[in-house]
């Protein structure tokens, strides 16, 4: 049996190979993961799924920081309404933590398969090439920020699902809305791992919700395969790119909504 300390590694790896990859902070790959891991933990009990939301979210800052880093020093974190953008998704992420704390586990898992499904559908089906149309008035941008940053702490994930898909959508070249998505996620993951942990249940490996444990092991190794992972998303091919991250989403769909 693999110690469940090389596990913690491998997902670290993963997910933080992901992050820079897609831009998605990596909870996409963790939380399913950790859900698998601790789904008959007597320890955790019936708060297993808010377990696994809350350690992703704490492994996503340390993931998210370096994908951003790693795009700024290459001079590609431009984006003149970051700010107001910065200020929504917070804002959606402060209201989160309190609706997270009454959700039944079942529901954060079916909420996490179908919004998976749903983002994988409009990935694949969506051109590589920036659609042509007005640009994005402010209100639009605020209130969309502040659903992503609420839905995505909800989720236990970095908001990238939403954010790359709603961009691209909006006329933004998939590469750019890429490293858009790594910095919304740095205040989404930042917010919803300190309110869960502080809301949450504290157990002997746990602060309130945050796994201790896990969040040490999978933080080592993520930030080394976050940069590297954003480095390729900048030489791929744009289609190639999209398509990649439409059929990893539409994995972690039928994980979570079938197992």
């Amino acid at each position: 049996m693999i110690p469940l300390w090389l596990l913690f590694l491998l997902v670290g790896a993963a997910g933080g190979f992901t992050a820079g990859l897609f831009g998605v902070g990596g909870g996409l790959v963790i939380v399913p993961t950790l859900y698998w891991l601790w789904r008959e933990d007597p320890l955790l009990g019936s708060h297993v799924m808010h377990f696994a939301v809350a350690t992703s979210l704490a492994c996503i800052v340390v993931t998210s920081v370096t994908s951003s880093w790693t795009h700024w020093r290459a001079g590609r974190m431009q984006f003149d309404r970051a700010p107001w953008l910065l200020g929504a998704v917070s804002a959606g992420a402060v209201s989160a933590v309190v609706l997270a704390r009454w959700m039944p586990t079942e529901w954060l898992k079916m909420a996490f398969g179908l919004f998976a499904l749903a983002t994988c559908c409009i990935m694949w089906k969506q051109s590589a090439q920036p659609a042509q149309g007005p640009r994005p008035s402010s209100a639009e941008l605020l209130g969309v920020a502040a659903l992503i940053g609420n839905v995505s702490t909800l989720l236990g994930v970095s908001g990238g699902a939403l954010t790359v898909p709603y961009f691209v959508l909006r006329g933004t070249d998939v590469r750019k809305a890429v490293v858009i998505s790594s910095a919304l996620a740095i205040p989404i993951a930042t917010i919803g791992a300190i309110g869960m942990g502080v809301t949450g249940v504290n157990t002997s490996v746990s602060w309130g919700f945050v796994h201790g444990p896990a969040f040490v092991g999978i933080s080592l190794v993520s930030m080394f395969f976050a940069n590297w992972g954003a480095r390729i998303s900048q030489r791929m091919d744009k289609r190639r790119l999209q398509q990649a991250f439409a059929g990893f989403l539409a994995l972690v769909a039928a994980h979570m909504l079938f197992f």
